[in-house]
């Protein structure tokens, strides 16, 4: 038997790493001292560095807690173990980094933001050659320090007049109908944005109408009709684009005709399950157990007819569902 270790280096650098004493070490031997300063050193603690989010499994080499400034608070440290130079390290770094803190957030709910402090340690054959920081990995690192990690641009549509809102004639409409989604008047915010329909209508943006259209009377909430909402939109717009928009009708029409099939076909099976069960138990009392109700509950109309026409030469329930 072979009594060579599969990834040595990893191995002794865990185990090195799981030691109590060289983990402080390494932390007031390489953290910034700005940083160290403020860790609790007697808190730290080896974390798991295992977890699962979103169906994906992410593996950290290393994860350490502590408290800072005799706070409670967290500050995790990030050790990587590398022994090859990757130019997407910083992203992948970056990416551990915000798993690490989801993670916090699960454990311990809601709350301030953990800080991670993320390292690399590399003992590869050759120096490392690539760059630590995630900026440079960008075609212009000037401008993405501009814009990346920068707190995200709010656009509050509740704090914004439908008069400003209407200065964009394309945008206001989908400004306006997103602000009073859930509006109980629907035909006065159609009313309201009439200027800006028939200036989409001469734009010959008739797309943006009839999915306008389609949104205000999916959000409405005043009980109107499909074809109630249509009919107030097309009094606002051209008669070629009227008529463009009545295939946006006939689809309504069609979508009520498809689900009244659908939901004729489900009463019908209904029917028939209940049929098939009374049947059953009237030539089989007592053996129509729970697992032949749910087969007959999750069955299909083909599945449903096999069986009536298996009941009327079967000698026992197991009979009529064998073959399936």
């Amino acid at each position: 038997m072979s009594s060579i270790i599969p990834n040595p280096h990893d191995r002794f650098f865990r185990a090195s790493m799981s030691n109590p004493r060289v983990a402080l070490q390494f932390v007031e031997k390489h953290i910034p001292l700005h940083i160290a300063a403020k860790i609790d050193k007697g808190s730290l603690q080896m974390m798991p560095g295992n977890f699962i989010e979103d169906l994906q499994e992410w593996k950290t080499d290393l994860l350490f807690k502590v408290t800072f400034q005799g706070t409670f608070g967290y500050i995790y440290l990030l050790v990587e173990h590398q022994r090859k130079s990757e130019q997407l390290m910083p992203l992948r770094m970056l990416e551990y980094v915000t798993k690490i803190i989801r993670m916090h957030l699960q454990e311990n709910g809601e709350g301030p933001l953990p800080l991670v402090y993320p390292c690399v340690l590399y003992n590869g054959s050759e120096p490392y050659v690539h760059t630590t920081d995630v900026f440079e990995l960008f075609q212009d690192p000037d401008f993405a320090r501009e814009i990346f990690l920068k707190p995200f641009q709010l656009i509050d549509l509740t704090q914004l007049s439908d008069d400003d809102l209407k200065k964009e004639s394309l945008l206001g409409i989908m400004e306006i109908l997103l602000k009073h989604a859930f509006a109980r008047d629907t035909i006065s915010l159609i009313r309201k944005i009439s200027d800006l329909l028939q200036q989409a209508d001469k734009m010959q943006e008739v797309e943006l109408l009839r999915e306008s259209a389609e949104y205000v009377f999916q959000t409405t909430k005043d009980n109107l009709s499909k074809h109630a909402v249509l009919n107030e939109f097309k009094k606002h717009l051209s008669p070629p684009t009227q008529k463009n928009i009545m295939t946006l009708a006939e689809a309504f029409v069609e979508e009520g005709r498809q689900e009244g099939m659908q939901k004729s076909r489900q009463e019908e099976r209904q029917k028939f399950r209940s049929l098939l069960i009374k049947q059953l138990k009237n030539r089989f009392p007592n053996q129509v157990t729970a697992h032949y109700l749910n087969l007959i509950q999750e069955a299909d109309s083909d599945k449903l007819f096999y069986w009536c026409e298996k009941l009327i030469t079967a000698m026992s329930v197991e009979e009529v569902f064998s073959c399936l």
